[in-house]
């Protein structure tokens, strides 16, 4: 019956079945000889019956919110403010605000099209080189699924039984290096080609760009605060997200309207339905998997071939970036964690930190040519040739990957905060 459902699953895929469809319809197939259909019934309502998965469609409410109000062009103004008179200040100050707002919404597309929608024409019209600021901008919005609150985190985690405060926590450091490489890469790549420096602000400009970002600047503080300092947990947060981004409306940007908000609250419901299908079917696929003990059995060929954990994180890594490529981040996790998690686990691997390596590879696939979904982003926002934009994304490319080979072979870089605060 197994090859059957494995089969059944490759050839779903290959057809164009979409992968939450091909995932419950392997599982199908799996239980139709033995009559159990009352077992697809009960793991598929298993897998969304979860109070932390509340936090997946209030985290992506609160992202459109956002959004819709507005704050991007606050946080690029804020950004250039800090640090427009470096060399390649204006790069800089993409990065710097793709950070924040990835603490924000969590969302990489999202960050893509805000960000990019402000910056690569202020770049353009400073003198930068359109594919590298495309380029730039479209690595940097990767940070989104990263930096915590994210949405990958919380389905690995639900997955996998890992602690999501665990892994919000391990995300902060492996955000703020990605952030400060691609800082450093810009930087180099704009004394080399001699870009612009802007005047330098006077502390009156930045005082008033700080309160003009503050109400967007203090939503990250007011989440990541509060779960960590016990006040309410990751599922609450972002309720309180979703009340924030209304209160900083009412307060001080006055742009949703009563039409708005029916399209963001049926635009985020789409958008969490579709996770909560491809979490629902998850499930029996997963329970598929634990039954014929297909983790269990990869251990052991592992031990027989006398694979170490560094070995093993190397084979992890090559695959998840070829199969980020053609899957998108959370269908991939759903596939992927329940295969790929207990297999860490025997070798001594944290759970923590390989879920943010898991992670941390699929969303390198959103940026992947020929079908990155955040290529096509950008080059819908900005104009720039996707033959243009995949050749440049190259070099930012490869320092995600030295990021990626850090955070695989020194854990304290993911494990060190959640040691920390979780004790």
């Amino acid at each position: 019956m197994f090859w059957i459902f494995l089969i059944g699953f490759v050839v779903l895929l290959c057809i164009g079945v979409p992968v939450a469809l091909s995932l419950g319809g392997a599982a199908l197939l799996y239980f139709i000889p033995s009559g159990m259909f009352t077992q697809i019934v009960q793991t598929t309502y298993a897998g969304i019956a979860s109070f932390s998965l509340l936090a997946i469609p209030l985290f992506i409410l609160s992202g459109n919110l956002m959004y819709e109000i507005g704050i991007t062009k606050d946080l690029a103004t804020f950004t250039k403010l800090l640090l427009g008179h470096i060399r390649g200040g204006l790069g800089l100050a993409t990065v710097l605000a793709s950070a924040i707002f990835a603490a924000i919404t969590g969302s990489a597309a999202a960050a893509a099209v805000a960000i990019g929608a402000v910056m690569i024409p202020t770049m353009h019209e400073a003198g930068y080189d359109d594919h590298v600021s495309g380029a730039l901008m479209a690595t940097a919005a990767c940070l989104g699924p990263i930096i915590p609150p994210s949405i990958p985190f919380i389905i690995y985690g639900t997955i996998t039984n890992t602690s999501i405060i665990g892994l919000f926590l391990a995300g902060i450091i492996p955000g703020l290096l990605f952030s400060a490489a691609l800082m450093v890469y810009i930087h180099f790549v704009a004394r080399r080609k001699k870009y612009p420096i802007e005047p330098r602000s006077n502390a009156k400009a930045i005082g008033n760009g700080t309160l003009k970002a503050l109400p967007a600047l203090c939503m990250p503080v007011i989440i990541l605060g509060g779960i960590l300092g016990g006040i309410f947990t990751p599922t609450e947060a972002a309720g309180v997200a979703v009340v924030y981004a209304f209160f900083i409306d009412i307060v001080f940007y006055h742009k949703l309207t009563f039409k708005k908000i029916y399209k963001i609250f049926l635009l985020s419901g789409l958008e969490s339905g579709m996770i909560m299908l491809l979490l629902g079917l998850s499930e029996p696929f997963a329970w598929v998997v634990a039954v014929e003990q297909i983790p269990q059995q990869m251990v052991g060929l592992i031990n027989q071939a006398h694979v170490s954990p560094s070995v093993f994180l190397i084979l992890v890594n090559i695959a998840l970036l070829l199969i980020g490529i053609p899957i998108e981040t959370a269908p991939a996790i759903t596939i992927v964690a329940p295969v790929l998690a207990p297999m860490a686990l025997q070798l001594g691997i944290s759970p923590i930190q390989f879920g943010i390596i898991i992670c941390f590879n699929l969303v390198l696939g959103l940026i992947t040519p020929p079908v990155g979904a955040v290529l096509f982003s950008i080059c819908g926002i900005s104009g720039i040739s996707l033959e243009k934009l995949s050749k440049a994304i190259w070099a930012p490319f490869a320092i995600s990957l030295i990021v990626l080979l850090l955070i695989t072979f020194i854990p304290e870089l993911s494990t060190f905060l959640p040691s920390v605060f979780m004790h």
